[in-house]
């Protein structure tokens, strides 16, 4: 699926639903990752590792899927927040009242 049959795919779901999530991984490019954000991406990731344990212990050969925007997260809220929209990172408590 090239990138602007899967944009197409993605609004026709935001055009049938508005509160559908739309999530954005960091196996999209990083261009596609800037544009979509503009367009009602609910949700991206950053600083991702695909590999069992890649946060403690990185090894690229055990990778699962390659990452194509290797952003951080400061670095992906500097993009989203000068493109005009807040950044959360938590928007729920998993501590039960």
């Amino acid at each position: 699926m090239s990138e602007k049959q899967f944009a197409q795919t993605l609004w026709a779901f935001r055009i049938f639903d508005n509160d559908v999530e739309m999530s954005m991984s960091t196996r999209e490019t990083s261009n596609m990752r800037n544009h979509f954000i503009t367009l009602g991406v609910t949700s991206v990731s950053a600083g991702s590792h695909t590999d069992p344990g890649g946060y403690a212990h990185p090894d690229k050969e055990l990778e699962q899927f390659h990452i194509n925007d290797g952003r951080s997260a400061a670095e992906m809220e500097k993009m989203i927040r000068a493109q005009g929209y807040d950044v959360i990172y938590k928007d729920w408590d998993k501590t039960l009242r």
